[in-house]
C-alpha cells in the first residue's frame, strides 16, 4: 500500500512540474490576442493624434484670437482718430460759417 502510495505522489509530482514548465515556457499567442494587440496599437495611435490635433487647434485658435484682438485696438485707435479729425473739421467749418454769417448781417466783433 505504501508502495502505491508513494507511486502516487512521485506521479503528481511530475505532473505538476510538468505543468509548471508548460506555464513557465514561451506562450504563443493566437489569433485574438493578436487582434487585440493590433486594436490597442490602433487606438493608442488614434488618441494620440486625436490629442495632436486638439493642441495644434488651441494654438491656432490662440492666435486668431490674439490676431483678432491685435485688428480691433487698430481698428479703434483708426475710428478714434477719424472721428477726432471729423470733429476737428466740423468745428473749423461751424466757426468759418458764423464768421461768414456775421459777416453778412453785419456782426463786428
Amino acid at each position: 500500500m505504501k508502495h502505491v502510495y508513494a507511486e502516487s505522489v512521485r506521479l503528481l509530482v511530475a505532473c505538476s512540474l510538468v505543468m509548471f514548465v508548460a506555464a513557465c515556457g514561451e506562450q504563443h499567442e493566437g489569433p485574438a490576442e493578436q487582434a487585440g494587440k493590433t486594436v490597442d496599437q490602433a487606438i493608442e495611435k488614434t488618441t494620440e493624434s486625436v490629442g495632436d490635433a486638439m493642441k495644434n487647434t488651441g494654438e491656432a485658435l490662440h492666435e486668431a484670437a490674439e490676431d483678432a484682438g491685435h485688428a480691433m485696438t487698430d481698428a479703434m485707435e483708426t475710428t478714434g482718430d477719424a472721428i477726432s479729425e471729423a470733429t476737428d473739421s466740423t468745428g473749423e467749418a461751424l466757426d468759418e460759417a458764423a464768421t461768414k454769417t456775421g459777416e453778412a448781417v453785419g456782426f463786428k466783433e
